[in-house]
């Protein structure tokens, strides 16, 4: 019987792009959105609605795709979002919905498909992370810090649940050509454009890196060959690093001094108060 693999955050950029990738690969795929009648024109074994900040969503979702198909081998937890914006000027709402997307979401799709896993003695959990848990940059500080949550929360959780068969396994995109820094932007416009912001000069800079940065992304396939790999290998690798450039792997591999050296030189202001000797 063909594999039945969950996977969140199939509306747009690479969850879109990972259904039909798996499918094509042989999986029977059940994609979830907020939106299931966006999902109309995958060709998904089964489309069904899943908000991952809703308390009781996940466990419905589990028990939705096992009456329907009759089983669950995996889940691939891709839905999430970025908020840009320096920490003291994010908001409390903002910093909880960010959370609550990209770490407390995958947490509960997590432990409601463990009791089923268990049972059967095999499973994959798959969760999209990000080189942003690593590569911290001014503005990208919230989506950073939940990255490095759902990587931690990740790695402890191969350790628990090994001795069950189950695997847990961590991609980390660089850089995507999706949609997602669009709606990113978009999210954060009022605070990134804020002519009153003592941060002005930080953000300025943010955005040209940014659009600099982002000139030759690879797209949405790169990550869905490496969610192929982790699900088709008996052994995978506890993380998979894709679509990360060499100067990113670089700063990556440096000491935090040199690292917060270097990124200091391209993000602060010139109209920023010079510091205070210590």
């Amino acid at each position: 019987m063909d594999k039945v693999i969950l996977v969140t955050g199939c509306s747009s950029g690479i969850g879109r792009h990972l259904v039909t990738a798996l499918a094509q690969a042989g999986y029977r795929v059940a994609a979830s959105a907020r939106r299931p009648e966006s999902l109309a024109d995958l060709p998904a074994a089964m489309t069904l609605p899943l908000d991952v900040t809703a308390l009781e969503g996940a466990s419905e979702a589990v028990d939705a795709v096992r009456r329907r198909l009759g089983r669950l081998d995996g889940v691939v937890n891709n839905a999430g979002l970025a908020c840009r914006g320096v920490l003291e000027e994010l908001s409390e709402e903002a910093l909880r919905h960010i959370f609550e997307v990209n770490v407390f979401g995958p947490l509960r799709l997590c432990r409601a498909a463990l009791p089923f896993f268990r049972e059967q003695g095999s499973g994959i959990i798959v969760n999209v992370g990000s080189i942003a848990s690593r590569m911290v940059i001014p503005v990208n500080g919230a989506y950073s810090a939940t990255k490095a949550a759902l990587e931690a929360f990740t790695d402890a959780l191969r350790m628990e649940v090994a001795p069950f068969g189950v695997r847990v396994v961590l991609i980390k995109p660089g850089n995507i050509r999706t949609s997602f820094a669009e709606a990113a932007a978009e999210r954060s416009r009022k605070t990134l454009e804020n002519p009153r912001s003592p941060y002005r000069e930080i953000y300025r800079r943010y955005l040209a890196e940014a659009t600099k940065a982002r000139r030759h992304d690879p797209g949405p396939e790169v990550v869905a060959e490496a969610v192929l790999k982790a699900l088709e290998s008996p052994s995978p690798r506890a993380h998979y690093t894709v679509a990360a450039p060499w100067r990113f792997r670089l700063l990556m591999a440096l000491g935090g001094n040199g690292r917060n050296t270097i990124l200091g030189h391209v993000f602060r202001g010139r109209d920023a108060p010079p510091r205070k000797p210590s």
